[in-house]
């Protein structure tokens, strides 16, 4: 990493102040007439990392920073700082000669001690009545090959229909655990009242994710207030593990294909690493123009190839649709064109004045979306907030030696991965235990343990889990098996009145529970598909089709439930049978892969 970060920022030194370089050498031209990229740098300036230029390291490991303070009155100490409850901080350890590099403004590495705990910290450089803090810049933990990228697009606050930034965006973007946040500008817009106010109250949003973010310029942002609060430069590039990602500065005002420079620069930034797995792209123009550039010269196939290109996020209000700037990506393939629905209640160019976002996963040199299967010749839809949801039971600060919580995915897709932190009273050192996910990471903050706690969440269902400490709870434990074939097949009819519904008449399914536990257990099976309940019966046949019937069974008893499948409503593609079993202290569906498909209508049944 810092062999990489030397390559990208450079400092030149003049009179005592240190100002920022490009890889190429040169502020890039589109930037070059701003007076934020001109001036002297103030007296004492943080330059790398910043809120939007995040660096990824390891603990026991270093990163490179740019900094300057021209008059010392104090030795320099470099912390760690986590704001979230409860707040604590890491000294880390600098080059033994960190005050005469801070003075001259010369790049300088800091190491992480062991035993950091993995999150994403602001970076504070104290020197007597001097600080300097990289807002949300410094994300430690291990980067593996499998990452989880959330698009943001335009926000617009200050629009008449978004006047504040939408907080429902925090807690969904955190339960869906990216590894970083790409945001592609228009923060604010042109209309704020009060830009200042507006961009404190920006770094304040964006510091809420658990995630760091990598955040391009868009051309309603001020590059002033931009530059002072995001990035000193509006482009660059970050190192995320495997990962290379490339911010570009690019809008319908200044074209990228007009700038000589940052072409130049782009393609320097994007030349073939042995470390890079796969290279994503940040711009805020939701036009490719820089695809399009490459193609004019015959070279896109090329560069796609040679710097395994494979994301682009593009800004823009609404989802790309399939048919915009087809011909050009169809040229660029393998890469992936992502265009977002914005990110806030602006209802811009028939936006939908709901707030989306976008999930993509990384593994090596492949790109997918959770929803899988695209839309219309594009990419899936973006995902609109209120959709995904947590309830707990109690409150989550530390005060609660054992603490559950119901999580729901009413999407129509399953979502893996999704994390939540709990705080847990702390007594003893007896480790926290969880019931219907895994404790992926846990920290020892003194009075409580702070538990990551990782699960799923099929096709519009729902889990309980419990984490606590001390004595597990017991609960059932019932082992579910279908008898039916993955791939399901439905006839559409109608009803004499019209009504619509669809019937598996000639396709029997049943699920065989048994009673793996030592004791008998009573409980109450559900079963259901695209968040419907199926009705179903035992296979004595003694009681009719019911949505749910009360169970005994011994110790190592079976019971078969038939579903009954002859008038659901379903949708077709990938969806999950799903078996919960209630009565229980935690509720972890078992699951069942479908393909759906459904056949033309039939002639009205009566």
């Amino acid at each position: 990493m810092p062999g990489w970060f030397s390559r990208c920022i450079r400092p030149l030194v003049l009179s005592g102040v240190a100002l920022v370089q490009t890889a190429a050498g040169n502020t890039p031209s589109a930037a070059a007439d701003n007076p934020a990229f001109n001036r002297w740098a103030p007296t004492a300036v943080l330059l790398a990392p910043t809120q939007g230029r995040p660096v990824f390291v390891e603990p026991e490991q270093s990163f490179r920073i740019v900094a300057q303070i021209p008059t010392l009155s104090a030795e320099p100490r470099f912390v760690l700082v986590s704001r979230r409850y409860p707040p604590h901080e890491h000294l880390l350890e600098p080059d033994a000669d960190a005050g005469r590099i801070l003075v001259a403004g010369q790049p300088q590495e800091l190491r992480v001690p062991a035993g950091v705990p993995a999150q994403t910290y602001d970076l504070e450089i104290r020197c007597g009545t001097v600080q300097l803090t990289a807002r949300h810049g410094v994300a430690v933990g291990r980067i593996g090959s499998r990452i989880r990228l959330v698009h943001l697009s335009n926000m617009n606050i200050g629009d008449a229909g978004a006047p504040v930034f939408d907080q429902r965006l925090i807690d969904e973007v955190n339960l869906v655990s990216p590894t970083l946040v790409v945001a592609t500008g228009d923060y604010l817009d042109v209309t704020h009242s009060d830009r200042n106010a507006g961009w404190a109250q920006l770094t304040d949003f964006f510091a809420r994710f658990d995630a760091p973010a990598l955040m391009a310029c868009g051309d309603h942002d001020d590059m002033e207030l931009y530059s002072r609060y995001i990035a000193p430069s509006p482009i660059d590039l970050v190192r995320v593990g495997p990962y290379l990602g490339v911010v570009l500065f690019d809008h319908p005002r200044r074209p990228i294909d007009q700038d000589a420079a940052q072409i130049r620069w782009v393609e320097r930034a994007l030349a073939p690493h042995e470390h890079t797995l796969l290279s994503f792209v940040v711009s805020h123009d939701e036009s490719p123009n820089l695809l399009r550039y490459w193609q004019r010269q015959g070279t896109l196939a090329d560069v796609v190839h040679s710097a395994r290109l494979g994301l682009w996020f593009a800004g823009g209000h609404r989802d790309w649709d399939g048919c915009e700037y087809r011909a050009l990506v169809d040229d660029a393939h393998p890469l992936l064109l992502l265009r977002t629905h914005q990110a806030s209640s602006a209802a811009r160019e028939a936006a939908q004045g709901v707030s989306h976002y976008r999930i993509v996963d990384l593994d090596g040199e492949h790109a997918w979306l959770p929803q899988g299967d695209p839309t219309s010749g594009g990419v899936a839809h973006s995902t609109a907030v209120g959709r995904l949801g947590v309830t707990w039971h109690g409150p989550n600060d530390g005060s609660q030696a054992q603490l559950s919580f119901t999580a729901l995915n009413n999407l129509p897709h399953r979502l893996n991965g999704l994390t939540l932190r709990v705080l847990l009273k702390r007594a003893g050192d007896d480790r926290p235990w969880c019931l219907g996910g895994t404790i992926e990471r846990l920290v020892n903050l003194g009075e409580m343990w702070e538990c990551r706690v990782m699960f799923d969440l099929p096709d519009k269902g729902s889990l309980k889990a419990v984490v606590g400490t001390g004595p597990t709870p017991w609960h059932p434990v019932v082992r579910a098996d279908f008898g039916i074939q993955h791939r399901l097949t439905l006839a559409r009819r109608v009803s004499a009145d019209g009504v619509t519904y669809l019937s598996a008449l000639d396709q029997p399914g049943t699920v065989r529970l048994r009673n793996d536990d030592n004791r008998t257990v009573d409980i109450r099976p559900l079963v259901r598909l695209d968040g419907n309940p199926i009705a179903y019966r035992l296979s004595d046949g003694e009681r009719p089709f019911a949505t749910a019937y009360g169970l005994r069974l011994a110790a190592g008893a079976e019971a078969t439930l038939q579903l009954d499948l002859s008038a659901i409503r379903v949708n077709p593609g990938r969806r999950e049978l799903q078996v919960y079993v209630t009565d229980s202290p935690v509720r972890s569906p078992t699951c069942f892969p479908l393909d759906v498909h459904v056949t033309e209508t039939e002639t009205a049944r009566r």
